[in-house]
């Protein structure tokens, strides 16, 4: 019997550390909403990112409403362990890591500020174990660097005005000293957990370039500790083809070859430009800085076309419509293309934020990514020498 009793404890021991799944298993996530939508105008979702890399997406699995006492509920599945995300009025955004934490937060709810600013606050997730401490420590040292940020940006405000060269000189390093402090402490984070699962949270945080050995260490470590949990081993997956891309559009290296139609259904790729300098400008009708990039291509269009130089402006307008409006609007006199299903274009150049700019030579390699304004003038001079 004792033997029996000593080989079932063993088991059970085993199936906990390999992150075995424990069919039916749930925890409650609950909140407090001080500023609750009396006009039911918006909801409150639970829901978990879905997909890996950029085709991940948030997909809501369940919503509900405030009660009277302007309390929500949610049972969380929690057979296997995973990261979930509530979205309170899509203001608030707690994510949180359902496995053994019944977890509740207070939330803000409805911005009652006259002027609406962005800047998320924090949000504290009460009763959790060290696997919901360390989303809680990366959400503080997020949040802080925030406020600090917005800090440094009104003492430099200020030191402009004050004229005073030294204190000017002394802010020109500001941002760089906050994201040092920055790394220091997800760092700290990492390795105060890096034996829990969701110490995934908290490599978000970190440069694949600055950081690959944490990265990796810590991702084996837990494939290590944990057989089961498929999230490390995605991750390392995506950041090894992650860097197998790169190589692929590394300066000098081939284009990514794609094409999407003009409004006429006719289709465009940059293998139409061959011969031809290229800029490769990736917009969308919803992007300011997209927007305000367009002034500044078509003085770069007048000055070199003559050169050899086009440009093929890609859209990831999602509705075709808001493209087309914005092209009537902006009145650009190259080829403009709508890329409706954007994220393997996206993927296959590796950006996420938009305007990004590509420069192609007339061989159809690259020349540099990601100029735009003084960046792009500069790669323009290295061409033509004007």
């Amino acid at each position: 019997m004792i033997k029996k009793g000593l080989m079932l404890a063993i088991a059970a021991l085993f199936m906990l550390s390999s992150g075995f799944a424990q069919k039916g298993k749930t925890v409650t996530f609950t909140g407090t909403v001080k500023f609750p939508d009396t006009e039911n105008k918006y909801p409150i979702y639970l829901g978990k990112y879905e997909g890996e890399g950029f085709k991940r997406a948030f997909k809501a699995i369940d919503s509900t409403k405030l009660d009277a006492n302007n309390n929500f509920s949610f049972k969380v599945p929690a057979d296997k362990p995973d990261f979930y995300q509530v979205r309170v009025y899509y203001f608030d955004r707690i994510d949180f890591w359902a496995n053994n934490d019944n977890i509740h937060v207070n939330v803000r709810g409805i911005d009652t500020a006259k002027m609406k600013i962005k800047n998320p606050p924090y949000i504290y997730m009460e009763n959790t174990s060290a696997e919901n401490d360390v989303i809680n420590d990366v959400n503080l040292a997020s949040y802080l660097n925030y406020q600090t940020m917005i800090a440094v940006s009104q003492e430099m405000y200020k030191a402009g005005l004050a004229k005073e060269p030294k204190w000017i000189e002394y802010m020109k390093d500001g941002y760089e000293r906050l994201g040092k402090d920055m790394d220091f402490r997800i760092k700290y984070l990492v390795h105060k957990y890096r034996d829990q699962p969701s110490v995934l949270y908290a490599l978000n945080n970190l440069s694949t370039k600055r950081d690959m050995d944490l990265i990796m260490s810590t991702l084996d470590n837990l494939t290590k500790k944990f057989p089961n949990l498929e999230q490390a081993k995605i991750r390392k997956k995506e950041i090894l083809d992650g860097i197998a891309q790169a190589a692929k559009i590394a300066d000098g290296q081939k284009t990514p070859d794609f094409a999407f139609p003009d409004v006429n259904g006719k289709k465009w790729g940059p293998k139409d430009f061959k011969g031809k300098y290229l800029i490769i400008d990736f917009w969308a009708s919803w992007c300011g800085p997209c927007r305000q990039e367009i002034p500044h291509l078509k003085e770069v269009y007048k000055k070199y076309k003559d050169q050899g130089l086009e440009i093929l402006s890609v859209s990831v307008d999602a509705k075709p419509a808001d493209w087309k409006k914005a092209m009537a609007e902006e009145r650009m006199t190259w080829p403009q293309i709508n890329a409706v299903e954007s994220k393997p274009v996206m993927a296959s150049y590796l950006f996420s934020g938009i305007p990004y700019l590509v420069v192609v030579d007339k061989d159809g390699k690259i020349i540099e990514k990601n100029v735009r304004g003084e960046s792009l003038d500069k790669a323009m001079k290295k061409i033509f020498g004007m």
